[in-house]
């Protein structure tokens, strides 16, 4: 089951390679995706709900396809 506000929260961390603390520059491309996400989701509202049902609808695709192929 794909809870879609997880989902939101985690977007960045799915978009940048290595987010981790530890590094600073994966740090820094973390935080810059995130802000530039947060600004998308405030200017085009419509546009992103509309890309993170796709995403999500991937994600349960996904779902589906390991839960059948086990």
């Amino acid at each position: 089951m794909v809870n879609a506000d997880r989902v939101k929260r985690k977007l960045p961390s799915l978009l940048v390679d290595d987010c981790s603390n530890r590094n600073k520059k994966g740090w820094n491309n973390f935080m810059r995706t995130r802000r530039q996400i947060t600004k998308f989701q405030r200017r085009n509202p419509e546009r992103f709900n509309n890309l993170t049902n796709k995403i999500i609808f991937d994600i349960r695709e996904l779902e589906k396809a390991v839960s059948n192929g086990s």
